[in-house]
């Protein structure tokens, strides 16, 4: 109901018992004769309700007159308070309004009235004071609980505005405003339960209600209920389908249960609302690659680092693609930007360190590598790549060193002990040598009795210190024997 509605309505009310109300308080002839000559400028006001004139200023002057000849003629109080609320003047609506409340505060909607203009004019703790004042006489009164919890919610104090939406429910369960503004905060501080019941109920009043799916949706998620999750988000899907919140939401959902093409599918409509949202256009790229469609995804990153520059993980993926398209001064420009707004991301030294080695860059290799290894010591992956780049740069100690951290890690792989039995046995140290290579065979026995075989017919031989020993020898013509545990 519009505010004009609701004026004309309570002025036609008022009108026979305006009359009534005020005859009561007349006792002499000359407080007849006042109230005669002010209720004659009050009819002319009343004439005006459904015309034109209706809420206008010749309204407003003619409830003024009658005040001027009878200050305390309640209903003009009232009356003209509602005029100059839809004038929008609410000091003056207000000001009226608390004549009203002074001589009859138990006047039947002047304390919502008189909130709402406090409320308009931005003093919060007036309004909140009225409507307190109002429910002290009516504790149960929905209208007065409804305006002041709109009020608490307003305020960022959760607690009261808790409180209030609990007492509305209580008495209203089907009040769908409140189980929304109730579940929300619920939702707000955590109390996921409380709130996915809220929503619950506020479902069964109003099936559709996108923010009953919606929020729903998001606390199945959290409580990693992925699949009742996509669930109330294609419901609410069907409700609002261009959403690009509930799009991206859906497609992140998809994405975390690996249906990386409807996660994609998502991000694109989603995209088409909102062009511009670098965190969509970053999300649909990683869907991309994860589908093995590098081609594209670059494409869409290249748009997302463009849009936000500093987006540190944007730029990973970025060097990754361009690594992976073979374009690897590309990458490296990517990776370096990348570490510049984030230097401890341990993946992307390794990714750097990786392609600096395999293009025989082995300064620059070791030295991302060991930033990785510094970064988390028990990164077996860099500490393995590191040792080989170690080897041919040639620096054999540390070579070592390095696979046998890949060792002590519980991570080793034939690679690791075939060069560990290397590089022992340059070191002329035959125990060791022989019981890394046998390891080596144990896991990958074709491969490096072949290379082992193509060694030994070098005249120099970096297995020189070994190859005559019967041991070793064995290793070549067998299958290996079950090593011993390495020497550290």
């Amino acid at each position: 109901m519009t505010s004009s509605k609701l004026a004309a309505i309570l002025l036609m009310a008022l009108h026979v018992p305006a009359a009534w109300a005020q005859a009561k308080k007349v006792s002499t002839a000359e407080d007849a004769r006042i109230y005669r000559e002010a209720m004659v400028w009050f009819k002319k006001a009343e004439a005006l309700i459904g015309t034109p004139q209706e809420n206008s200023e010749e309204q407003a002057t003619l409830f003024r007159k009658t005040l001027e000849i009878k200050p305390d003629f309640l209903e003009a109080h009232f009356n003209l308070g509602l005029v100059y609320a839809n004038q929008k003047k609410m000091k003056e609506a207000a000001e009226q309004f608390e004549a009203v409340r002074r001589q009859e505060p138990k006047f039947e909607g002047i304390h919502l009235l008189l909130a709402s203009a406090y409320r308009d004019l931005g003093n919060t703790e007036a309004a909140r004071a009225a409507l307190r004042e109002g429910l002290e006489r009516a504790p149960n009164d929905l209208k007065l609980l409804r305006s002041l919890a709109f009020i608490e919610q307003g305020s960022g104090d959760e607690a009261p505005a808790i409180s209030l939406l609990e007492r509305i429910v209580s008495l209203d369960k089907a009040d769908a405003e409140a189980l929304l503004g109730l579940a929300v905060l619920y939702q707000k501080q955590s109390r996921l339960d409380e709130a996915a019941v809220c929503y619950r109920q506020l479902l069964e009043i109003e099936p559709r209600s996108f923010a009953g799916h919606f929020n729903l949706g998001l606390i199945r998620w959290k409580q990693g209920k992925t699949r009742e999750a996509i669930a109330e988000l294609e419901a609410a899907k069907a409700i609002s389908p261009v959403n690009p919140d509930l799009l991206e939401r859906l497609g992140d959902l998809y994405a975390s249960d690996n249906r990386n093409a409807q996660a994609a599918d998502s991000y694109r409509s989603a995209l088409e609302k909102a062009p511009e949202r670098e965190p969509l256009l970053a999300r649909l790229a990683f869907t991309l690659a994860a589908l093995n469609r590098p081609a594209e995804a670059l494409s869409v990153l290249e748009r997302a680092v463009a849009l936000n520059p500093k987006n540190a993980s944007a730029l990973y993926l970025l060097g990754d693609l361009y690594s992976e398209l073979k374009r690897n001064d590309e990458a490296v420009a990517a990776y370096r930007r990348s570490l510049e707004i984030d230097p401890r991301q341990k993946e992307v030294h390794y990714n750097l360190g990786t392609l600096y080695a395999e293009r025989a860059e082995l300064g620059e290799a070791r030295r991302e590598l060991a930033a990785a290894v510094d970064l988390d010591p028990g990164y077996a992956a860099a500490w393995s790549n590191l040792a080989l780049v170690l080897e041919k740069l040639p620096d054999d100690d540390a070579a070592a060193a390095a696979h046998e951290k890949v060792v002590a890690l519980g991570k080793a792989r034939a690679v690791n002990y075939f060069h560990l039995g290397i590089l022992y046995a340059k070191k002329n140290r035959p125990d060791p040598a022989i019981t890394n290579l046998a390891r080596a065979l144990e896991l990958e026995p074709e491969r490096y009795r072949q290379i082992l075989r193509d060694e030994l017919k070098k005249v120099h031989s970096v297995l020189d210190s070994i190859r005559y020993s019967e041991r070793f020898a064995r290793l070549l013509t067998g299958p290996p024997p079950t090593p011993a545990r390495p020497e550290r």
